[in-house]
């Protein structure tokens, strides 16, 4: 069924407010002493409020981005080389961001969308030989662009990183007690802090006196984790204990197990863990590491499945007239229309004079898909044959070349006032 909501408007009143008058005399001088010694007072405020303020995650940029291309000429082939840097950048920053398992749905986008969601550019090595080019680039890419494509895209994804969350690694090995001050490994590598793409990032303690006196490794109790978060200003904490297991034997190599669990409100799944076997000749620092980003990894992907996982619409399906195009001519289109990621489906219905009918299935709204048609020269628009728009009316589409006039025989409706419903 589709309806239509008939326009209100809307009227904003304003209300004046009589101008202040001009201080005078010894008022103005007074106020000028205070202010003078406020301005201490307001450089320190906004020093405090510059150092709170979050820097930009980093997880829109992706560096050391190796392209290649042939082409028919040199030119040509940087081109070439330049979009598949830009393809490469924008599937990294997407799978930071979209959960793991929906990473599959993504399509990429036009030339020219790609193109704009760029930020900035910088090539740090090229080679040109010939009609083939190779070279190294840093991308930047816009952040609202992105999150304008990801939800284009309808897949559950983040919309930024989680709020940081304290960490307090724990390391135990045979024979040896717990450690989680002073000379401990597994603290050393927390302290360098995760991937800064990813979008869970910790903060550790300062390992005081107070903390040595509040926190026990050997025991670590929850209500040592609250007094902690509450020291720390944190609202939720992960306790990650690692075992070390030394290699016994040529045919047993070291293994580490680590087990995360969060403590308070934190976004992501209450435990993780991860079992790891070390390499041939790996080291024992090399081991944590791999199992410090695969807590991370993990508390990433929970994160984004957990807390901003977008809902995923439903695919809209409508019929439209397509009219003033010869069926070749809406072929070359139909093909333009399927690249985009708001078309699910173009399927061709019949043909008439001077006219066929097309079933168009798309996600999103009804504008988002006359910006769609209109990146092709189409002109999309919805119409009725009754002469007064009522509540609720029989409403049809058509399609036709931008450069032709729209038809005269018909009501046009604004498509911000109908309603779809499956």
């Amino acid at each position: 069924m589709i309806e239509v909501m008939a326009p209100r408007d809307r009227v904003l009143h304003g209300q004046s407010r009589p101008a202040s008058t001009r201080p005078q005399g010894r008022l103005a001088l007074w106020l000028g002493v205070i202010l003078l010694g406020l301005l201490p007072l307001f450089a320190a405020m906004a020093d405090r409020a510059r150092a709170q303020t979050p820097s930009l995650w980093q997880g829109y940029t992706v560096e050391n981005i190796e392209t290649k291309a042939v082409a028919g000429t040199g030119a040509e082939a940087q081109e070439q080389a330049f979009r598949n840097a830009r393809v490469a950048g924008l599937r990294e920053v997407a799978s930071r961001l979209v959960c793991p398992e929906n990473q599959a749905q993504l399509r990429i986008p036009a030339d020219s969308q790609l193109e704009a969601m760029v930020q900035s550019t910088e090539l740090t090595d090229q080679k040109i030989i010939g009609s083939s080019y190779s070279g190294l680039l840093n991308i930047a890419f816009d952040p609202d662009a992105v999150g304008a494509y990801l939800a284009g895209q309808r897949v559950p994804h983040a919309t930024g990183p989680a709020p940081r969350q304290l960490a307090i690694p724990i390391l135990r090995e045979e024979g040896s007690p717990a450690l989680t001050f002073d000379d401990n490994p597994w603290l050393r590598i927390w302290s360098r802090g995760p991937e800064p793409t990813l979008l869970q990032t910790y903060d550790l303690m300062r390992g005081d006196e107070q903390d040595r006196a509040i926190f026990d490794p050997e025991v670590p109790s929850r209500s040592a984790v609250l007094s902690l978060m509450e020291k720390y200003d944190f609202a939720a904490a992960l306790v990650i204990q690692a075992q070390l297991t030394p290699p016994l034997g040529e045919e047993a190599p070291a293994s580490l197990y680590v087990e995360a669990i969060r403590i308070g409100d934190g976004p992501g799944e209450v435990r993780l863990e991860a079992n790891l076997v070390a390499e041939t000749d790996e080291s024992n620092d090399s081991l944590l590491r791999r199992g410090a980003f695969a807590i991370q990894e993990q508390a990433s992907a929970a994160y984004c499945r957990t807390f901003t996982a977008a809902p995923v619409a439903l695919p809209t399906t409508i019929q439209i007239v397509v009219i003033g195009m010869d069926y070749s001519s809406w072929l070359q289109a139909e093909a333009l229309l399927s690249a985009r990621p708001e078309i699910r489906g173009l399927t061709f219905m019949g043909q008439r004079e001077g006219a066929f009918d097309v079933s168009v299935e798309f996600v999103g709204g009804l504008l988002d898909l006359q910006q769609v048609f209109r990146s092709v020269r189409l002109r999309f628009e919805a119409y009725t044959a009754q002469a007064v728009v009522q509540d609720a009316m029989q409403v049809y589409f058509f399609a036709q070349p931008d450069v032709q006039p729209p038809p005269t025989n018909v009501r046009i409706l604004p498509l911000n006032d109908i309603q779809l419903s499956n």
